[in-house]
């Protein structure tokens, strides 16, 4: 049987870079944000090969004596931590103490550092962790650390590599990503001997993001700000129609620190998710900043995901701020100009539209199917009612265009927006039920319940009982006083437990859209044609005639010139 015995110090050292180490870009960020934290005004970055041949970074900072560099090649040393205290609120980007020996472990390197206010600097070499030589001489302020061969003594490690254009595109992803954090820094990456990317210092975070994606681009993105508890959110996010395939576009700061959250990126998709389809992903530049010791840096090696105390508050305050910017009249106009094969197609302004008149206010009673028809000055949005198609969708045409409006998700639009309107003044009307009903509960579905019971109680619902698990459903909200009392309750869990798994958009948004989605018309029901008319007319009149609260699509378009070319028709 193998005895249990300690690991040779190089062997140690191999582990620790393989948790800090993956690949060319994990070098590369270790080395940025420790120039960052000395101070830097200007930091550049050379590689080689993608990386695996040669990584320089240098800056400007504040440069270290020859002690200082003695010690930052060991490990568990660092200027950034003195007692315990420090651990529950970092504000710097490096701080472990095992970055900069990880990397030496792995490679052939040099460190070169002369501290500000002297002309004489240390230059330390070596590989695999160990040093072979140490020289004093004439330096500039700042420090070099170049990092060549890298996983030259791990090859098991070099193999899983990927290509040098992927390699190198991750590499330039990430700077990019820390150039966006800060915009008061110069940064500079070359490949080859040839510039990748420039970024001078910039007064604006627009500014930063148009040196780097291009400032038309930049000039599109709208302003993004917000707060809510402590929890300030900033930045810059693209109309839904600059949209894209994937989540590339997408760059999360906390604190100075680009991150990977997945429910902060979720909190962002519910933000947009009305105005995009489910394939369709924002292009946003955020920045989200708390107090220190309400965030927890310390949870992976590499610093690349954090931890909230709050994360329900920080996704709040995300989703408010997203949702507030894109209320912009920027937004609203563009959705008349959304093309279709390359031409304009005028769907009117969202929300340009008077508000419906509803037959009956939504306190005083329940609401009617249908608003009253829209005033005449409103303006087609669907043109004319052609008739339904197989009792589920509606066939509108104006002299252009040809529509399929899904009726069920299009009336659930119009009602998840009336039922916002009328939240605002008061709690949704609820209908009494004539016997309370008695609901058995799995474990933990009480304490949803008890925990969400003042929005429970917004939309129209009454729950009492909560002492075991069993509880008393005594009224529903009007709109849905015809639905089995007992199924709306096991799908409004499922709603609430949801929202309680992905921490992501506000439970008063997805109850909101339960409410709507159970009252609004189902598919398989025929409508006459007036009734039909009405509802073209409520979806023109909302905010967002394009998608239901859910993210479904709501209409389907046909270009009749198209259907002529295809014909072979020339009028």
């Amino acid at each position: 049987m193998t005895r249990i015995r300690r690991l040779p110090d190089h062997l140690v050292n191999k582990i620790a870079a393989g948790e800090v180490v993956e690949r060319p870009a994990s070098v590369v960020k270790e080395l940025v944000e420790n120039a960052i934290d000395a101070e830097g005004a200007t930091i550049t970055v050379d590689l080689k090969d993608a990386g695996r041949q040669l990584i320089r970074v240098s800056d400007d900072g504040t440069g270290m004596t020859p002690d200082e560099v003695d010690l930052a090649l060991t490990r568990h040393a660092t200027s950034k931590l003195a007692v315990d205290s420090d651990l529950e609120a970092i504000a710097t980007l490096g701080f472990r103490g095992e970055a900069l020996p990880a990397i030496c472990a792995v490679t052939r390197f040099s460190v070169l550092s002369c501290e500000r206010g002297s002309d004489t600097g240390t230059l330390v070499r070596g590989e695999g962790g160990a040093i072979a030589e140490k020289l004093l001489l004439a330096a500039s302020p700042g420090t070099i650390v170049e990092a060549q061969d890298l996983f030259f003594n791990t090859p098991a490690r070099l193999k899983f590599l990927k290509s040098a254009q992927a390699e190198l595109a991750q590499a330039q992803r990430l700077v990019q990503a820390i150039a966006l954090a800060h915009p008061e820094i110069h940064f500079r990456v070359t490949h080859n001997g040839k510039p990748v990317l420039s970024a001078p210092r910039a007064g604006t975070l627009r500014d930063r993001l148009g040196a780097i994606v291009g400032f038309e681009q930049a000039s599109k993105m709208l302003e993004v700000h917000g707060s809510l508890s402590g929890v300030t959110v900033s930045g810059l996010i693209a109309p839904p129609q600059l949209s894209r395939g994937n989540r590339d576009a997408i760059t999360l700061i906390v604190n100075g620190r680009p991150v990977r959250d997945t429910l902060l990126t979720q909190a962002l998709l519910d933000a947009y998710r009305p105005l995009l389809a489910r394939d369709q992903f924002p292009v946003a530049l955020l920045r989200i900043d708390l107090p220190s010791r309400e965030v927890d840096v310390n949870v992976h090696p590499t610093k690349a995901w954090v931890r909230f105390r709050a994360p329900r508050l920080v996704q709040e305050a995300l989703f408010t701020a997203v949702q507030a910017a894109l209320r912009s009249p920027r937004v609203v106009q563009s959705q008349q100009g959304l093309s279709v094969e390359g031409r304009s197609a005028d769907w009117g302004s969202a929300g340009a539209t008077s508000p419906p008149m509803e037959t009956a206010g939504p306190t005083t009673g329940q609401p009617g199917l249908f608003a009253e028809a829209p005033a005449a000055f409103a303006g087609p949005r669907f043109g004319t009612v052609v008739g339904q198609l197989q009792d589920t969708f509606i066939v509108a045409a104006s002299e252009e265009e040809v529509f399929f409006i899904d009726q069920h998700v299009a009336h659930e639009r119009v009602l998840f927006e009336r039922l916002q309107r009328a939240l605002r003044g008061s709690p949704l009307p609820s209908q009494e039920l004539l016997f309370a009903q008695p609901l058995e509960l799995a474990p933990g579905q009480v304490e949803l319940i008890e925990e969400w019971a003042p929005v429970l109680v917004e939309l129209g619902f009454a729950l009492e009982g909560f002492g075991g698990s069993t509880v008393l459903l005594r009224a529903v909200p009007s709109l849905l006083k015809g639905a089995e009392p007992r199924r709306l309750i096991e799908g409004l869990l499922d709603e609430v437990s949801a929202s309680r798994r992905d921490e992501t958009a506000p439970l008063l948004h997805r109850a909101l859209a339960f409410v709507a989605c159970r009252a609004a018309i189902k598919a398989h029901a025929p409508l006459q044609r007036e009734e039909m008319g009405r509802l073209l007319g409520d979806l023109s009149a909302t905010e967002t005639p394009y998608f239901c609260p859910h993210g479904r699509p709501i209409v389907s378009r046909l270009s009749l010139r198209e259907i002529k070319r295809e014909l072979g028709r020339t009028w």
